[in-house]
C-alpha cells in the first residue's frame, strides 16, 4: 500500500501524543512504516519500568490509524495480556485464541458478514499488542514455569512468519454459514510486545557491580553551580539499562533466545524526568489534575495548582522510579481527597469575584507529602 507517510512523519505524530521517549518513537515509526506499506515488519519489544509509557504509545498507534483514512486498512489492532493466551476452550491452541481475538476485532470494525478473503486481508494487516510480556518468562521465583514455556512457543510460532490456517464460519456466496480454513501470513502482522521486565534492571545491575563480565559502570562528571557563584565538579555513576543491555541478559532472565530472536528491534523506555511528568500532569487525557479540575467545576470551585506545587509533585515522583508516572497518580489522588471531599473547610479555598477558588500551593504539597513519607 502506497501512503504520504514517511518515518519522521510518523514520528512527528506519536510525539505530539506520547511525552518523552523520542528514541522509542523513532524506533516504532520505522516499524510502523515497514508495516503499512507492505514490507516485511519490524517485531518490536518495548523494555520499560510501569509508567514510562509502553501503553501510551500502543495507544498512540491505534490513534494513528483512527485519525487517518488513507490507513483504514490497518485499524485492526489489539492490546491483550500475555497471560490471557491461555485456551478457554479445551482443545483450542494458543495460537488459535489469538487469531480468534484478532478475528473479533476484524468484525467489530468491518461488519459480521465478512468473506473469508477480506477476513484475511483485514488479520494480515493487524498489530498486535502483547502485553505483560515479561510475565511469561520461562522462570518464576527460580522454577520453571510451564505455561510461559508454552505460551513463548506459541508466539514464537507467530513470529517466524509462516502461513498458518485458521478456521472460522463465514458466509458463502449462497448465503449458508460454512466452516472454512484461512491461510493467515503471519509475517505481515506487526507484533509489539511490551514488559516492565523489573527484575531484569536488577539482574544487569548487580552483574556490573560484580564485575561477572567485561561491562563496567561508566562514571560521568556533572557540574554544581553553588549560591556563591563558585562551582563543583562531582562524579557520579548513572546505571541506565539501555546503556548496558546484551541479548544474552534475557536469555538469563527467562525468554528464549528464539524468540527474542524474532524481534528486530529492542526498545528500551527511559525514565521520565521532572519535566515530562508535569507535562503528563497539566496535558495528559488522563491526567489526574485535570479530572480533578472537572471534578471541581461541578461543586463551582476553580481549582489551581500552583507550579511550585506541581514541581514538589514531580519531584517527588521522580523518586519512585520502578512506577514512574503512575507515582504522580498515587501522590495527586492522596493529596487531593480531603479537599475533594469538602472544599469548604480549607483555608486553600477563597471567594473571589470570579467565584470560589482553591490554590493548592507547595505547602499543602509539603503538608501532605510529609505525612506520608
Amino acid at each position: 500500500m502506497s501512503t504520504s507517510f514517511l518515518p519522521r512523519d510518523i514520528h512527528a505524530y506519536l510525539a505530539a501524543k506520547v511525552l518523552g521517549q523520542a528514541g522509542v518513537l523513532r524506533l516504532i515509526s520505522v516499524s510502523l512504516y515497514k508495516h503499512i506499506h507492505g514490507l516485511k515488519a519490524g517485531n518490536v519489544l518495548f523494555i520499560g519500568n510501569s509508567g514510562t509509557g509502553k501503553t501510551t504509545v500502543m495507544r498512540a498507534i491505534s490513534q494513528f490509524y483512527e485519525d487517518h483514512e488513507e490507513l483504514s486498512a490497518f485499524r485492526t489492532m489489539i492490546i491483550i495480556n500475555a497471560n490471557t493466551l491461555a485456551p478457554e476452550v479445551e482443545g483450542e491452541d494458543r495460537a488459535t485464541r489469538l487469531f480468534r481475538r484478532i478475528e473479533a476485532r476484524v468484525r467489530a470494525l468491518y461488519g459480521a458478514e465478512l468473506t473469508a478473503a477480506r477476513i484475511k486481508e483485514a488479520m494480515e494487516n493487524a498489530t498486535v499488542c502483547v502485553d505483560e510480556v515479561d510475565k511469561i518468562s520461562a522462570r518464576m521465583s527460580g522454577k520453571a514455569n510451564v505455561e510461559g514455556i508454552t505460551t513463548q512457543y506459541a508466539l514464537l510460532t507467530l513470529l517466524e512468519g509462516e502461513d498458518i490456517l485458521y478456521r472460522t464460519t463465514v458466509r458463502d456466496e449462497e448465503g449458508r454459514m460454512v466452516e472454512t480454513d484461512i491461510p493467515i501470513d503471519t509475517s505481515k502482522l506487526l507484533f509489539i510486545c511490551g514488559g516492565a521486565f523489573e527484575e531484569l534492571y536488577d539482574q544487569v545491575y548487580t552483574l556490573l557491580v560484580n564485575r561477572r563480565d567485561d561491562r563496567r559502570l561508566k562514571e560521568t562528571s556533572e557540574v554544581d553551580r553553588q549560591p556563591d557563584g563558585t562551582v563543583k565538579v562531582r562524579t557520579v555513576v548513572r546505571f541506565r539499562l539501555k546503556d548496558y543491555l546484551r541479548l544474552s541478559d534475557l536469555f538469563t532472565y527467562g525468554m528464549m533466545p528464539q524468540f527474542v530472536s524474532r524481534f528486530s528491534t529492542l526498545a528500551i523506555f527511559e525514565e521520565l524526568g521532572r519535566d515530562e511528568l508535569k507535562k503528563i500532569m497539566l496535558t495528559a487525557d488522563d491526567s489526574p489534575l485535570r479530572a480533578s479540575r472537572d471534578y471541581f467545576r461541578h461543586m463551582g470551585v476553580t481549582l489551581r495548582l500552583t507550579d511550585k506545587a506541581l514541581d514538589q509533585i514531580a519531584e517527588h515522583a521522580m523518586k519512585n522510579t520502578r512506577i514512574g508516572a503512575r507515582a504522580l497518580r498515587e501522590i495527586y489522588t492522596g493529596l487531593i481527597a480531603d479537599y475533594e471531599f469538602d472544599p469548604s473547610i480549607s483555608p486553600k479555598l477563597a471567594r473571589t469575584e470570579k467565584g470560589q477558588v482553591l490554590t493548592i500551593d507547595q505547602e499543602a504539597v509539603a503538608d501532605y507529602l510529609g505525612g506520608v513519607e
